[in-house]
């Protein structure tokens, strides 16, 4: 059966497609690749059966007011066993104080951390073995980072040697317990990603596709 991937885009930006071109082209060769930009479509390919693999939140939209019965839909699609993942503009463009309601929907505690570029170390017991081999062991990113997040769902962790990387500020630790840009917790019987990433990191496309199992 082939692998089906909704990304769901109500705010989708002209440039997207460019910008996350590797990650679509390499999407589409593993996977029936949907698109929803409006709500009634969103809910629509959600519902169609078999269900999608897995459900990419590439922008803001679902933190509004306006798009929570999609929201709800998604949440509804994760705890009967899917798997969502939240990455693309989502970062760049959600308001912080949107991020502690929209994860706490989903019984999450996470909420707006640092935002800053480092460098991030994978951490193998927090993923599969296959993915473990595969995916990088350390890669740069700036990213909007998540805080409360459990030390078992982070994928990727700062460690001693990570610094921000700036051509402004000096190169002062980042090693901050409890935050990462890079994390999927378990909702339900289903999984909830998040990559913080800004800048479409070709370390960061390996993480969606892993997260949607097609690494």
């Amino acid at each position: 059966m082939t692998s089906r991937i909704l990304a769901i885009s109500l705010h989708l930006q002209p440039w997207f497609d460019e910008s996350y071109a590797p990650l679509l082209k390499a999407l589409a060769s593993k996977a029936e690749f949907q698109r929803a930009e409006n709500p009634t479509s969103a809910i629509e390919l959600l519902a169609q059966r078999p269900e999608p693999s897995a459900v990419l939140i590439t922008d803001e939209a679902l933190t509004l007011p306006e798009n929570k019965v999609v929201w709800k839909a998604v949440l509804e699609y994760v705890r009967r066993g899917g798997t969502a993942v939240i990455m693309g503009h989502f970062p760049s463009f959600v308001r912080p104080n949107h991020l502690k309601p929209f994860f706490s929907q989903a019984g999450l505690n996470w909420e707006s951390g640092s935002y800053q570029r480092t460098t991030l170390a994978l951490d193998p017991a927090a993923v599969s073995v296959a993915n473990a081999e595969t995916l990088p062991q350390r890669y740069s990113q700036k990213a909007v980072f998540v805080k409360n997040v459990a030390p078992g769902d982070m994928w990727y962790k700062t460690d001693d040697d990570s610094v921000v990387q700036s051509m402004v500020f000096p190169a002062t630790k980042v090693n901050t317990a409890g935050e990462t840009a890079v994390a999927l917790a378990k909702v339900g019987t289903g999984k909830l990603g998040y990559v913080g990433d800004v800048n479409a990191e070709e370390g960061s496309n390996a993480v969606v596709l892993a997260m949607c199992g097609l690494l």
